[in-house]
């Protein structure tokens, strides 16, 4: 911070000299240009009284020298007297106008605020670690933590190759809901440790958490596979059913979970609770699980698609032997690019007539500024090719063509 305010004080020191300089030399220079012309008029003015002198056109040339030389010194300005005397008066207004103005800018628009917050967590680190993961203070407050992530990534900055900072980093986001920090974070402590088992769990969270949903059950599954009473992943694995809307798989996972806990874990009145909620939504729907295909589609937007506030981002399949009735579709609001997103049988706009009726579909993309599919105004849309629909697929649409 001494650093900003030194170098804050050069700026306005030199703005102060850009309007000093002038009006000091204003005047000077002002006096100087005049006092040049004058010479040399009075010059000019006397070559051409010799020349009506040598042709004798003038009586009394001596008398009319001296005349043109008594006016040059009516017309000298005394330019010391004048630059000195009122100077101070010219410049010292306005610099203190600069420095007012600056600093008051500054205090109002700047970002002081944030600054003085980043500089209040970065030294409060150490305590808030010390609590966190020494203490286990349940004391600890969401801006608490918030502190202690922005201190953390700012050390992280500094020291990038610390594995078990990025992992807490990552850990932390995930509990503040943070999805996009935490796959950044967790995926630099990926490539920092040579034990996937330790990061997959919480990577598999984030990326779930983003919409990459079927890249995150292939990370949980090959956990499973290798450690099959693994909880933390069992929990995991459910809540992705969860958010799915699958309350028949989200609960058979947590009675997977419940028969590899021992009746005296704290959590296992929880997790009997989560099976009892799974099971009662499951019977107030009275419907079976949703299957069928499930497309976990990444979205972008190339270069040439202008910026649209307020646009909303339409996916959704069409039958690729034609006709434009949307299958399954979802809204998004206020899209940020890329995206990913998962088109399933549970986004059916008629429920009999999904993904699954269907040998094939292609998935569209449309970014709709007015907010109505249908207006193609000003739209862009990108598109997949052809689809099966007898598999999950992973894929990525570009928003490419104008509408």
């Amino acid at each position: 911070m001494t650093l900003f305010w030194i170098f804050s004080a050069g700026l306005t020191a030199l703005l102060a000299l850009v309007i000093i300089l002038p009006l000091i030399r204003g005047r000077a220079e002002s006096s100087q240009s005049r006092n040049e012309f004058n010479t040399r008029l009075y010059r000019q003015r006397l070559r051409e009284l010799e020349q009506d002198s040598e042709q004798g056109l003038l009586e009394d040339g001596e008398a009319a020298e001296r005349e043109l030389q008594k006016s040059l010194l009516d017309d000298m300005v005394q330019e010391p007297k004048l630059s000195t005397g009122r100077s101070p008066l010219l410049w010292l207004p306005a610099v203190l106008m600069v420095i007012a103005i600056s600093y008051g800018a500054y205090w109002q628009l700047g970002a002081h605020r944030e600054v003085a917050q980043w500089q209040q967590a970065s030294e409060r680190l150490g305590e808030l670690s010390r609590r966190m993961l020494v203490e286990q203070d349940e004391s600890l407050t969401e801006q608490d933590v918030r502190e202690l992530m922005l201190g953390l990534r700012t050390r992280l900055h500094r020291d990038g190759d610390d594995f078990r900072g990025w992992l807490l980093l990552g850990r932390l986001a995930l509990e503040m809901r943070d999805g996009e920090t935490a796959r950044e974070s967790l995926e630099k402590a990926m490539n920092l440790s040579g034990d996937m088992q330790s990061v997959a769990v919480p990577y598999a969270e984030a990326l779930a958490m983003t919409g990459e949903t079927l890249r995150a059950e292939g990370l949980i599954e090959a956990v499973l596979e290798q450690n099959p009473d693994n909880l933390e992943a069992w929990s995991v694995f459910a809540f992705m059913a969860l958010q799915q809307d699958d309350f028949a798989t989200a609960a058979e996972r947590w009675k997977a979970m419940l028969a590899r806990m021992s009746p005296d874990n704290p959590r296992y009145a929880m997790i009997e609770r989560s099976v009892a909620f799974a099971e009662q939504r499951l019977a107030a729907a009275d419907s079976a699980p949703v299957s069928g295909p499930r497309y976990e589609v990444q979205i972008n937007t190339s270069s040439s698609v202008p910026y649209h506030p307020g646009s909303v981002l339409f996916v959704f399949a069409v039958d690729a032997e034609g006709g434009e009735m949307p299958l399954v579709a979802r809204r998004i609001e206020q899209p940020a690019f890329p995206l990913t997103i998962t088109l399933s049988n549970a986004d059916a706009m008629v429920p009999d007539n999904n993904l699954s009726s269907r040998e094939a579909v292609i998935i569209k993309a449309r970014l709709a500024p007015s907010g109505n599919v249908a207006d193609t105004t000003h739209a862009w849309e990108g598109r997949s090719g052809t689809l099966a629909t007898d598999e999950d697929r992973r894929l990525s649409v570009m928003i490419d063509t104008p509408l």
